[in-house]
């Protein structure tokens, strides 16, 4: 089986159950996922966004070496890749996708503690490692914690390859009050929305959106649909105020700038109080579509991709 083939029934088998990814999403603690993003990944699955990126095969490759690397770091521990811990006495069913289980030498199958593996490349992403106190990301804590909790176990070890000469290891002790409150939120989304096949608000995310997108690919162009409820005329409220706002301050932006450039006049830099502002020209290459598709239209069918997605509008109605 290759490793592709072995993810993707992993995958599979993750939608199944709540993970530690998914109670980050619901708790709002995740750059990745949100309530809705998890909804449609556990009931409608060929519309969830796929999952597959170089940044995720990167961290999956190097799950092995910062195993090595902490076994390294630990002289006397022993670590190895279980399946999925699944259990359903929570009332609904939660799991814990585990990278690592740490165990000692003399008893190499029985886990003392859970070790996650992190690749954090980049300066940003490092940052948020911090050996020393102790810390470590707010979606990654939420996952070591509902790991335990799955596993019944007392400590969990963050690993990140940082770039650094060495692993940045965080230890998280257990915290029963968190993870009553990730049982709570797993709980009640489970039962509200998965059972119930009513999804979760949008949370006004890039990643709502584009859930948003996948929910309704196929469309009812005529006729309109009439939606007599106060909260829709609420929130059209709230639309419309934000948009207008939105698109005076976007005015107001854009006359401020044209201010800024009238004062550097041909200085393509400048230093007003303490920011540094930059006005520079740029080339760009272009292809001419209109031109190609007018002379070469076999060329310009062979290599033109139709992209389609649905633009919201708001007009008042005649």
């Amino acid at each position: 089986m290759t490793t592709a083939t072995a993810h993707a029934e992993f995958v599979a088998q993750r939608r199944c159950y709540l993970g530690g990814t998914d109670l980050a999403g619901l708790i709002g603690v995740s750059p990745w996922a949100t309530p809705l993003s998890v909804y449609l990944d556990k009931t409608a699955p060929e519309q969830a966004k796929s999952k597959d990126s170089l940044p995720m095969r990167r961290g999956l490759f190097n799950e092995a070496f910062i195993a090595s690397e902490f076994e390294r770091a630990r002289p006397g521990t022993v670590t190895y890749h279980p399946k999925p811990v699944v259990r359903t006495d929570w009332g609904f069913p939660a799991g814990a996708s585990i990278d690592r289980f740490i165990c000692d030498e003399a008893h190499p199958r029985t886990p003392v503690a859970v070790l996650e593996c992190k690749t954090a490349f980049g300066f940003q992403s490092a940052q948020q490692w911090d050996e020393h106190a102790e810390d470590l990301p707010d979606s990654y804590y939420t996952q070591c914690q509902w790991y335990l909790a799955v596993t019944g176990l007392k400590w969990c070890y963050g690993a990140a390859d940082t770039g650094k000469d060495a692993l940045v290891i965080v230890p998280i002790k257990a915290v029963p009050a968190v993870q009553a409150e990730l049982i709570e939120a797993g709980l009640r989304f489970w039962t509200d929305h998965v059972l119930a096949g009513i999804p979760p608000e949008p949370t006004g995310t890039d990643s709502d959106h584009d859930a948003l997108q996948r929910m309704w690919p196929e469309t009812v162009p005529e006729p309109p649909v009439y939606i007599e409820d106060p909260l829709a005329e609420g929130i059209l409220s709230d639309y419309l105020a934000h948009k207008f706002k939105a698109k005076e301050h976007e005015a107001q932006a854009d006359l401020a700038q044209q201010r800024l450039q009238s004062i550097m006049g041909e200085h393509e830099q400048a230093v007003v109080g303490g920011w540094k502002l930059t006005w520079k020209p740029i080339t760009s290459n272009r292809i001419d579509s209109k031109r190609l598709k007018a002379e070469l239209p076999e060329v310009a069918a062979q290599y033109s991709k139709p992209s389609v997605s649905r633009r919201f509008e708001a007009k008042e109605s005649s």
